[in-house]
């Protein structure tokens, strides 16, 4: 991203920035001309009308839960939030991937997650070999990563070490949230582009929990929750009082997990509902097509990275023919398994 046009765009989404930051609520619908005037038509097509249509009503849940970024996140974090997600991971990295995708003829990952947890199992993953991952993501048009796994808590020091080296990707951590403490976000406040996504798995969260979400509201850090569900526990998640206990301990979305079909699943149309009236950005996956583009899996916007290197399609696919440590990237993305899904419309999990 280091050439003149792209640092040229950069300059001009900023100057648009603190525009925006010195009056969001009057600024905010500009904001749109000004990615306009700045890129590709074709970069963030779906999400840029809908966001269009969003700061046109002023008195919608949706307007007020952009404009209540101003008020609950830490200024220094929010600027890092807008220049890692919206101009790196999308503005510039959408015609690096494109680029690379024609060259290469096989998908580029809008997003990669990785699997850091479990470190002092033998064969794992180590510091350098995701530090490595994820400069050849860069090199190839992706900027936006994930940790996950069993608890990547287990090593805080890695997780903030990877987001201090890469500053300029934007990071998001799915954690159980309990050993989030005042340490951490401390240090989150530090690297400013860790974005912390909590599991949630009682329609109540317990004590600790909630200590932890307390934290993370009062050092003015986003974050969000996300649930996996199937049959016998998506109950807990269509009642009405669950959305709204996540919005007030400060969650600002909640990403969900399913492979259920149409027919089975009660918490989509919950989701539907709540999102006339809502200030919680929800997104079903699977489900939400209209948002996400289709499926995203095998490399089309998405790809998982387990802890011993082996590059795997999806949440749902646990299926792998590479390994990061023993082929590049690239290499990986031409394989058959994630060419399958470069060549052919593969369904989403949840559909089958």
């Amino acid at each position: 991203m280091s050439n003149v046009g792209s640092e040229i765009k950069k300059l001009g989404l900023m100057k648009a920035y603190d525009f925006l930051d010195k009056d969001p609520e009057a600024n905010l619908p500009k904001l749109v001309d000004w990615f306009d005037r700045y890129v590709s038509p074709d970069v963030l097509s779906i999400q840029r009308d809908l966001f269009r249509e969003i700061v046109e009503k002023k008195d919608s849940n949706w307007y007020q839960l952009l404009v209540s970024l101003w008020s609950d996140f830490d200024d220094d974090v929010r600027k890092a939030l807008f220049e890692n997600l919206i101009i790196n991971a999308n503005a510039l990295a959408a015609p690096q991937a494109k680029e690379s995708r024609e060259k290469f003829g096989c998908n580029i990952p809008w997003a990669i997650s990785l699997d850091i947890s479990n470190r002092e199992s033998e064969g794992n993953m180590s510091f350098d070999d995701w530090d490595s991952v994820i400069e050849q993501a860069k090199d190839l048009g992706t900027f936006m990563f994930a940790f996950e796994g069993g608890e990547p808590m287990e090593t805080p020091e890695e997780i903030i070490a990877l987001c201090n080296k890469h500053s300029e990707c934007q990071f998001m951590i799915f954690t159980d949230g309990r050993n989030i403490d005042d340490d951490f976000a401390d240090q989150m406040l530090r690297v400013k582009n860790l974005i912390v996504t909590i599991k949630v798995t009682k329609d109540i969260p317990g004590e600790e929990l909630v200590k932890s979400l307390k934290i993370l509201r009062e050092k003015k850090l986003p974050f969000g929750a996300y649930c996996i569900y199937n049959k016998d526990n998506q109950d807990i998640f269509t009642n009405e009082a669950f959305f709204d206990r996540l919005i007030e301990y400060g969650a600002k979305f909640c990403l969900f997990f399913s492979s259920l079909s149409a027919e089975e699943d009660k918490i989509y149309p919950k989701m539907q509902e709540y999102r006339k009236s809502k200030q919680l950005l929800t997104i079903n996956f699977c489900k939400d097509q209209d948002i996400t583009g289709g499926c995203v899996a095998g490399g089309k916007y998405y790809c998982s990275i387990n802890s011993k290197g082996e590059i795997e399609p999806c949440f749902f696919v646990n299926q792998s023919d590479s390994n990061v440590r023993e082929n590049t990237l690239l290499e990986a993305y031409r394989a058959p398994l994630f060419m399958k899904y470069h060549d052919t419309q593969v369904p989403c999990n949840a559909e089958k």
